[in-house]
């Protein structure tokens, strides 16, 4: 049975010592100056990453220290170059029984259950019979939902963690939605389909956690090719799924990318086609940015600079809320005694507004 972590990276200060399940990263080799072996190994979970070292029986230990396992290593926190190193001396490999993923992978910040709740709402408000059949199947199709609903969106750029692809397809999926209530000339069905479907082929692309890589397939055809191929095959298993809505819908995962040199092997087309490579390139760098704000900003809110951004950023601040102005109710002009009382018809005598009819209390009422 799995049980709960309690010591993270971020607990580890130089000095202590103890024992602690962590992710093997990575594993390399090395040789010391009179030709013994040592041992390099990256440690991690959510809270971050530290260097580790093995120099005694680093040839017992190094099949204990598999990349992509969870290891329960004992040892003490030293210091190289200023900055913690973990020096091992003794692992064991914890059973799949014994693992919290979550407790050694980040995730979405939102509950799962509640970004699944959400997509499902979104699939069945898509306009036409056929575009909502085929994306419910796609996301019935055995195995599949699974991995859609735990892989992250991609390596390292944006929503990289757990559920990210699910995140990532349930705010394109929204956005869409919300500009073709916008725009009415784009055909909302197709776009909120495309939206939701345009990054399933990432189910094939990636491996699947702890380590988080490329998949031969995924680097001989890629994530939109895949996608497209998918939904060709199951398309072909609905009775009569209409031709062409399958080719627009295809076009629209081919086109997602929206350059060949970034990897879409055709521009997009279509409206609905533009829209979704806008509003998914919108969505992936909103995560990026504000994810390398939070990891990487001084004291002033600046970040490092983004090589691939090529920029700094900054949040802006929360700004105070004004005070609140009291407001008095204006006071009448002071009129002198008896004037104007010819003009001041007696209650009774009074015309009634219409509207007060309706609006006995005179709720909302302007003038």
């Amino acid at each position: 049975m799995a049980t709960a972590k309690h010591v993270f990276v971020k607990d580890l200060e130089i000095g202590r010592e103890g024992e602690a399940p962590f992710l093997v990263e990575s594993l390399g080799r090395g040789r010391t100056n009179r030709g013994g072996l040592y041992l390099n190994v990256e440690l991690a979970d959510r809270s971050g990453r530290i260097a580790a070292k093995v120099w005694d029986a680093a040839e017992a230990l190094a099949p204990k220290l598999a990349e992509g396992t969870v290891v329960l290593v004992r040892g003490y926190v030293d210091s190289y170059r200023s900055a913690p190193q973990f020096i091992i001396r003794e692992a064991r490999p914890l059973a799949p029984d014994e693992i919290h993923w979550p407790d050694y992978l980040k995730a979405a910040p939102r509950p799962l259950e509640e970004m699944k709740a959400e997509l499902w709402i979104l699939v069945e408000s898509i306009p036409d019979d056929d575009f909502r059949r085929l994306v419910s199947a796609a996301l019935r199709w055995p195995d599949l939902g699974e991995l859609f609903y735990g892989l992250p969106a991609a390596k390292s750029l944006h929503h990289a963690y757990l559920h990210g692809l699910l995140e990532h397809s349930l705010s394109v999926g929204r956005l869409a939605a919300g500009v073709a209530a916008h725009y009415p000339k784009l055909n909302a069905a197709l776009l909120t389909a495309g939206a939701i479907l345009h990054d399933l082929g990432k189910v094939w692309e990636f491996t699947p956690p702890p380590k988080v890589d490329y998949s031969s397939p995924g680097r001989l055809k890629g994530h939109l090719v895949m996608g497209s191929e998918f939904l060709g095959r199951l398309a072909e298993s609905l009775p009569g799924f209409p031709t062409e809505k399958l080719l627009l819908l295809q076009h629209l995962i081919l086109s997602h990318h929206g350059e060949p040199e970034y990897g879409a092997p055709v521009r997009p087309q279509l409206l609905e086609a533009m829209v979704l490579h806008h509003l998914d390139n919108l969505d992936a760098k909103m995560e990026a940015i504000d994810s390398f704000i939070k990891a990487e900003s001084n004291e002033e809110g600046w970040s490092a600079y983004h090589r691939l951004f090529g920029s700094h950023y900054r949040r802006t601040p929360d700004f105070p809320a004004p005070p609140a102005e009291s407001q008095e109710p204006e006071k009448p002009l002071a009129r002198s005694e008896g004037e104007g009382a010819e003009d001041e018809a007696p209650p009774e005598a009074a015309e009634k507004d219409p509207a007060d009819e309706e609006n006995p209390q005179g709720e909302g009422r302007l003038f």
